[in-house]
């Protein structure tokens, strides 16, 4: 552990196109970084702009971008290549630059970025000036609801204490989910766990003392991507959460979970003794509930209309869009018709739809074989028809597969929670607590409805859309890079 770190130069080459958003750039306090361009980007008009703080007395705000001046050590007039602009890296935090190569100076024309971090300058707080290097931390992390009351929590450190540690790593210190206690499942952002019988000001006092007296620095998790699903936030925002109002792509998903949640509650009632499936389940009830959920039960929910379009009224319209020209064009405008595509719009039952515009341009022209306007509408909307007719043939496709893997990942669910040497072994089909495979919504009072209710509140009831809100749970081997509840992906989370 020093208490200055020795002045030295970085070097970050730019290139053309290139985006280090996802590369650590890692530098210590008091270092200059110095930013050159490649050869490729040497003869260009390059603009640099970031949000890092270039004074010590500066406050970081993260949209506050400052265009960087660059520095030109040739004398030549014409020759500038050799150019280059420096940043001291005078305060702790993770920076975000950009570069633009057309002149202009906003974000949205970027042509390269990325982020570079200025190490943080740890001082113990006892007086004697020393820095804990990053290098040197030695963490621990703690489950602070494990912790108990607050008048314990150094007796159990201590522990930490006399085993060299000197950070402590606390999960969430607030109030958390009543059900599952999940460590990061927070229900009020504004509250500490009750369990340690304590005020925010008396945490603070005891953190202070291990910092001091021990030389235990403490850190924990800001959480800000996910709550528990009784959190006061959503009840107040629930813009805040994936809904059927801002991401109405999830409407099938939900009817699909809904379907699911039936299917347990019907087992554990005996209403499904007659297709041979019990609630006391076994491994060779598997492939029955397979048959009996994609052959019987989500067919009667015509899945597919939240996708197709109504082939009838599209052509309709056209056919009366064209009849209102005056001409008909020689050529099409467009030659490919693969441009044509199915707007899915609020999923809505049959009424996706087509860009009738673009239709007119692809296939409304005059055909040599044909004499009237009359002729060349009724070509038009025939090849339209087959294009549409050939998208929803694509869609049934792929719903089908979708779906498939849907219930496919349901039964891997129910065969470890119910089966695997390595699950939890649960016995019987029940709701809420042994599911056949657990829901990926929260449901407004936390109120399972049957599906046929579901199906009319997902369509017409904007005060439950807007309450629905998916959750992913905890995924093996996921990506949380990616966005979960993104359109056309939602099937695939029953695993």
């Amino acid at each position: 552990m020093g208490t200055v770190y020795d002045e030295q130069i970085r070097v970050l080459i730019l290139n053309e196109g290139e985006d280090k958003s996802e590369e650590l750039y890692r530098l210590k306090k008091g270092w200059t970084l110095q930013i050159v361009l490649s050869s490729n980007l040497s003869w260009r008009d390059v603009r640099i702009f970031t949000n890092a703080c270039l004074n010590e007395k500066d406050q970081f705000q993260r949209n506050n971008y400052q265009e960087l001046k660059w520095i030109y050590p040739s004398k030549g007039k014409y020759d500038h290549s050799d150019r280059y602009l420096s940043i001291l890296c005078c305060k702790s935090g993770s920076f975000h630059y950009y570069f633009t190569i057309d002149g202009t100076t906003t974000k949205e024309n970027l042509n390269g970025q990325g982020y570079f971090q200025v190490e943080s300058y740890l001082v113990w707080p006892d007086g004697s000036d020393e820095v804990l290097e990053q290098e040197y931390i030695t963490c621990q992390s703690i489950l602070s609801k494990s912790l108990g009351p607050l008048s314990e929590w150094l007796s159990r450190i201590e522990v930490t204490r006399h085993s060299g540690y000197n950070m402590i790593h606390l999960t969430p210190i607030q109030y958390l989910n009543s059900i599952s206690n999940s460590s990061y499942s927070i229900s009020d952002h504004h509250k500490l766990n009750s369990t340690f019988e304590c005020t925010y000001k008396q945490l603070k006092t005891l953190i202070d003392q291990m910092a001091k007296k021990w030389r235990i620095l403490s850190i924990t998790d800001i959480v800000y991507n996910h709550a528990a699903d009784d959190c006061s936030l959503f009840r107040d925002h629930p813009e805040s959460s994936y809904n059927l109002i801002n991401s109405p792509h999830l409407k099938p998903a939900v009817l699909i979970d809904s379907i699911l949640m039936q299917f347990t509650r019907d087992v554990s009632e005996g209403k499904l003794l007659s297709k041979g499936i019990h609630d006391d389940i076994k491994e060779h009830h598997l492939p029955l509930i397979r048959h009996y959920l994609l052959n019987e039960i989500i067919p009667q929910y015509h899945i597919e209309e939240y996708y197709i379009c109504d082939i009838n009224i599209i052509i309709e319209q056209f056919n009366n869009k064209l009849s209102l020209l005056n001409d008909c064009p020689d050529k099409p405008l467009y030659l490919n018709e693969n441009i044509i595509e199915i707007n899915h719009g609020k999923y809505q039952r049959m009424k996706s739809f087509v860009d009738l515009d673009l239709c007119e341009k692809v296939y409304f022209y005059k055909r040599e074989y044909l004499s009237t306007k009359e002729q060349s509408i009724n070509a038009a909307c025939n090849a339209l028809r087959y294009r549409l007719d050939f998208l929803n043939n694509l869609i049934y496709k792929k719903l089908n597969e979708n779906l498939n893997r849907a219930i496919d990942n349901s039964i891997a669910s129910c065969r470890y929670h119910f089966f695997s040497y390595n699950g939890p072994k649960y016995k019987k089909l029940s709701l809420p607590s042994t599911p056949f495979v657990g829901n990926y919504f929260h449901y407004p009072n936390r109120e399972l409805k049957h599906p046929d209710d579901i199906n009319k509140l997902i369509e017409y009831d904007y005060n439950y859309q807007l309450h629905v809100m998916a959750h992913n749970g905890w995924i093996i081997n996921d990506d949380p890079l990616r966005n979960f509840a993104e359109s056309g992906f939602f099937f695939y989370y029953y695993l």
